[in-house]
Protein backbone atom coordinates (compact mmCIF):
# COMPACT_ATOMS: atom_id res chain seq x y z
CA UNK A 1 0.00 0.00 0.00
CA UNK A 2 1.50 3.32 -1.07
CA UNK A 3 1.11 6.63 0.76
CA UNK A 4 -1.72 7.59 -1.63
CA UNK A 5 -3.75 4.63 -0.40
CA UNK A 6 -3.38 2.72 -3.67
CA UNK A 7 -1.79 -0.65 -4.32
CA UNK A 8 0.97 -0.84 -6.92
CA UNK A 9 3.09 -3.54 -8.44
CA UNK A 10 6.54 -2.09 -7.80
CA UNK A 11 9.65 -2.86 -9.81
CA UNK A 12 12.72 -1.68 -7.87
CA UNK A 13 16.02 -0.50 -9.35
CA UNK A 14 17.60 -3.63 -7.88
CA UNK A 15 15.41 -5.95 -9.99
CA UNK A 16 17.21 -8.86 -11.72
CA UNK A 17 16.94 -7.24 -15.18
CA UNK A 18 18.54 -4.00 -14.03
CA UNK A 19 17.37 -0.46 -13.44
CA UNK A 20 17.31 0.48 -17.13
CA UNK A 21 14.21 -1.66 -17.57
CA UNK A 22 12.47 0.96 -15.47
CA UNK A 23 13.20 3.57 -18.15
CA UNK A 24 11.29 1.43 -20.65
CA UNK A 25 8.45 1.02 -18.16
CA UNK A 26 8.06 4.73 -17.50
CA UNK A 27 8.33 5.73 -21.15
CA UNK A 28 5.85 3.11 -22.39
CA UNK A 29 3.32 3.94 -19.68
CA UNK A 30 3.68 7.68 -20.27
CA UNK A 31 3.30 7.49 -24.04
CA UNK A 32 0.52 4.95 -23.61
CA UNK A 33 -1.51 7.51 -21.70
CA UNK A 34 -0.84 10.16 -24.34
CA UNK A 35 -2.31 8.00 -27.11
CA UNK A 36 -5.16 6.51 -25.09
CA UNK A 37 -3.70 3.02 -24.84
CA UNK A 38 -5.10 0.82 -22.06
CA UNK A 39 -2.24 0.96 -19.57
CA UNK A 40 -2.80 1.10 -15.80
CA UNK A 41 -1.97 4.28 -13.95
CA UNK A 42 1.66 4.37 -12.91
CA UNK A 43 3.73 6.28 -10.41
CA UNK A 44 7.26 6.72 -9.16
CA UNK A 45 7.47 4.91 -5.83
CA UNK A 46 9.96 6.05 -3.21
CA UNK A 47 11.24 2.98 -1.38
CA UNK A 48 12.43 3.87 2.14
CA UNK A 49 16.08 3.16 2.85
CA UNK A 50 15.08 1.19 5.94
CA UNK A 51 13.49 -1.50 3.76
CA UNK A 52 15.58 -4.64 3.49
CA UNK A 53 12.96 -7.15 2.41
CA UNK A 54 14.01 -10.21 0.41
CA UNK A 55 11.44 -10.25 -2.40
CA UNK A 56 13.18 -13.04 -4.36
CA UNK A 57 16.01 -15.42 -3.60
CA UNK A 58 19.16 -13.36 -3.29
CA UNK A 59 17.30 -10.12 -4.07
CA UNK A 60 16.48 -7.51 -1.46
CA UNK A 61 14.29 -4.45 -1.75
CA UNK A 62 16.54 -1.50 -1.01
CA UNK A 63 15.92 2.21 -0.81
CA UNK A 64 15.53 4.22 -3.99
CA UNK A 65 12.97 5.13 -6.63
CA UNK A 66 11.00 2.29 -8.17
CA UNK A 67 8.35 2.15 -10.87
CA UNK A 68 4.83 1.38 -9.72
CA UNK A 69 1.97 0.06 -11.86
CA UNK A 70 -1.44 0.45 -10.26
CA UNK A 71 -2.94 -2.88 -9.28
CA UNK A 72 -5.86 -3.81 -11.55
CA UNK A 73 -8.20 -6.04 -9.59
CA UNK A 74 -9.93 -9.22 -10.76
CA UNK A 75 -7.64 -10.04 -13.66
CA UNK A 76 -6.19 -13.02 -15.43
CA UNK A 77 -2.75 -12.77 -17.02
CA UNK A 78 -2.51 -13.95 -20.62
CA UNK A 79 0.13 -14.07 -23.32
CA UNK A 80 -2.42 -14.92 -26.03
CA UNK A 81 -3.25 -11.84 -28.08
CA UNK A 82 -6.59 -12.63 -29.67
CA UNK A 83 -8.43 -14.85 -27.17
CA UNK A 84 -10.74 -12.13 -25.84
CA UNK A 85 -10.74 -9.70 -28.76
CA UNK A 86 -14.47 -10.11 -29.39
CA UNK A 87 -15.34 -9.15 -25.81
CA UNK A 88 -15.86 -5.70 -24.28
CA UNK A 89 -14.26 -2.90 -26.32
CA UNK A 90 -11.12 -4.93 -26.89
CA UNK A 91 -10.85 -4.50 -30.65
CA UNK A 92 -10.51 -0.74 -30.14
CA UNK A 93 -8.27 -1.13 -27.09
CA UNK A 94 -6.01 -3.51 -29.00
CA UNK A 95 -5.66 -0.98 -31.81
CA UNK A 96 -4.10 1.43 -29.33
CA UNK A 97 -1.87 -1.30 -27.91
CA UNK A 98 -0.67 -2.00 -31.45
CA UNK A 99 0.20 1.67 -31.81
CA UNK A 100 2.15 1.67 -28.56
CA UNK A 101 3.87 -1.62 -29.43
CA UNK A 102 5.11 -0.40 -32.80
CA UNK A 103 6.14 3.02 -31.54
CA UNK A 104 7.98 1.85 -28.41
CA UNK A 105 9.29 -1.38 -29.97
CA UNK A 106 7.53 -3.77 -27.63
CA UNK A 107 8.64 -7.23 -26.56
CA UNK A 108 7.64 -9.93 -24.07
CA UNK A 109 3.89 -9.47 -24.68
CA UNK A 110 1.79 -9.76 -21.53
CA UNK A 111 -1.82 -8.77 -21.07
CA UNK A 112 -4.22 -8.42 -18.20
CA UNK A 113 -7.89 -9.21 -18.75
CA UNK A 114 -10.29 -7.81 -16.16
CA UNK A 115 -12.83 -10.54 -15.51
CA UNK A 116 -15.36 -8.18 -13.92
CA UNK A 117 -15.30 -5.93 -17.03
CA UNK A 118 -16.01 -8.55 -19.71
CA UNK A 119 -12.30 -9.42 -19.99
CA UNK A 120 -11.25 -5.91 -20.94
CA UNK A 121 -7.58 -5.91 -21.97
CA UNK A 122 -4.73 -3.97 -20.35
CA UNK A 123 -1.08 -3.79 -21.38
CA UNK A 124 1.45 -4.03 -18.56
CA UNK A 125 5.03 -4.98 -17.70
CA UNK A 126 6.96 -3.06 -20.35
CA UNK A 127 10.45 -3.63 -18.97
CA UNK A 128 11.65 -5.41 -22.10
CA UNK A 129 10.25 -2.81 -24.49
CA UNK A 130 12.59 -0.52 -26.40
CA UNK A 131 13.53 -3.39 -28.70
CA UNK A 132 13.61 -6.25 -26.24
CA UNK A 133 16.83 -5.44 -24.46
CA UNK A 134 16.99 -4.98 -20.70
CA UNK A 135 20.19 -3.00 -21.25
CA UNK A 136 19.09 -1.11 -24.37
CA UNK A 137 21.34 1.50 -25.95
CA UNK A 138 20.75 4.56 -28.09
CA UNK A 139 23.05 3.15 -30.78
CA UNK A 140 20.91 -0.01 -31.03
CA UNK A 141 17.70 2.02 -31.28
CA UNK A 142 19.22 4.26 -33.95
CA UNK A 143 19.88 1.16 -36.06
CA UNK A 144 16.19 0.29 -35.85
CA UNK A 145 15.25 3.93 -36.51
CA UNK A 146 11.97 3.94 -38.48
CA UNK A 147 11.91 0.20 -39.23
CA UNK A 148 8.44 -1.31 -38.68
CA UNK A 149 8.06 -3.14 -35.37
CA UNK A 150 5.12 -5.46 -35.87
CA UNK A 151 6.39 -8.70 -34.40
CA UNK A 152 4.16 -11.04 -32.34
CA UNK A 153 0.89 -9.09 -32.57
CA UNK A 154 -1.71 -9.70 -35.28
CA UNK A 155 -3.32 -6.38 -36.26
CA UNK A 156 -6.23 -8.32 -37.75
CA UNK A 157 -7.96 -8.56 -34.36
CA UNK A 158 -8.32 -4.77 -34.09
CA UNK A 159 -11.23 -2.74 -35.44
CA UNK A 160 -10.81 -0.40 -38.39
CA UNK A 161 -12.28 2.50 -36.42
CA UNK A 162 -9.94 1.80 -33.52
CA UNK A 163 -6.91 1.66 -35.80
CA UNK A 164 -7.84 4.97 -37.42
CA UNK A 165 -8.36 6.53 -34.00
CA UNK A 166 -5.00 5.21 -32.80
CA UNK A 167 -3.29 6.56 -35.92
CA UNK A 168 -4.78 9.99 -35.25
CA UNK A 169 -3.51 9.89 -31.66
CA UNK A 170 -0.02 9.01 -32.91
CA UNK A 171 -0.20 11.92 -35.37
CA UNK A 172 -1.08 14.22 -32.47
CA UNK A 173 2.17 13.44 -30.65
CA UNK A 174 4.75 16.19 -30.68
CA UNK A 175 8.43 15.97 -29.86
CA UNK A 176 7.79 18.15 -26.81
CA UNK A 177 5.16 15.72 -25.52
CA UNK A 178 7.50 12.75 -25.82
CA UNK A 179 10.37 14.74 -24.32
CA UNK A 180 8.18 15.56 -21.33
CA UNK A 181 7.59 11.86 -20.72
CA UNK A 182 11.27 11.02 -21.11
CA UNK A 183 12.46 13.88 -18.91
CA UNK A 184 10.32 12.61 -16.02
CA UNK A 185 12.50 9.48 -15.78
CA UNK A 186 14.74 9.46 -12.67
CA UNK A 187 18.42 9.71 -13.58
CA UNK A 188 19.24 7.17 -10.87
CA UNK A 189 17.97 4.54 -13.32
CA UNK A 190 21.37 4.57 -15.02
CA UNK A 191 20.49 7.15 -17.64
CA UNK A 192 21.35 10.76 -18.50
CA UNK A 193 19.45 13.83 -19.74
CA UNK A 194 21.25 13.54 -23.08
CA UNK A 195 20.27 9.90 -23.50
CA UNK A 196 16.65 10.59 -22.62
CA UNK A 197 16.54 13.46 -25.10
CA UNK A 198 17.92 11.21 -27.84
CA UNK A 199 15.42 8.50 -26.93
CA UNK A 200 12.55 10.98 -27.29
CA UNK A 201 13.85 12.05 -30.70
CA UNK A 202 14.05 8.44 -31.91
CA UNK A 203 10.50 7.73 -30.80
CA UNK A 204 9.19 10.90 -32.40
CA UNK A 205 10.93 9.96 -35.64
CA UNK A 206 8.97 6.70 -35.61
CA UNK A 207 5.54 8.31 -35.30
CA UNK A 208 4.89 8.98 -38.99
CA UNK A 209 5.56 5.39 -40.02
CA UNK A 210 3.56 3.98 -37.12
CA UNK A 211 0.50 6.04 -38.11
CA UNK A 212 0.84 4.93 -41.73
CA UNK A 213 0.99 1.26 -40.72
CA UNK A 214 -2.05 1.60 -38.49
CA UNK A 215 -4.09 3.10 -41.34
CA UNK A 216 -2.92 0.38 -43.70
CA UNK A 217 -4.06 -2.22 -41.16
CA UNK A 218 -7.40 -0.43 -40.84
CA UNK A 219 -7.95 -0.73 -44.59
CA UNK A 220 -7.51 -4.50 -44.30
CA UNK A 221 -9.46 -5.01 -41.08
CA UNK A 222 -12.46 -7.35 -41.07
CA UNK A 223 -13.91 -5.53 -38.09
CA UNK A 224 -15.56 -2.14 -38.28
Amino acid sequence: MASDGQQYWVKPPSNPQGSRTLVAEAVAYGIGRLIGAPVPANSLIEIPGAFNWEYAEGRRLRGGTGHGSLNVEDVVVAEEWGTYSRLDDNRRRQAHILALWDLCMGDDPQWLHQTTEDYSIWSFDHGFWLAGESDWTIDALKKIATTPWQFDLDPGVASASGLHEAADRIDDLTLAMIQAVASSVPLEWETTPQELSELASILFLRTEGVAERLRAAANQSRHS
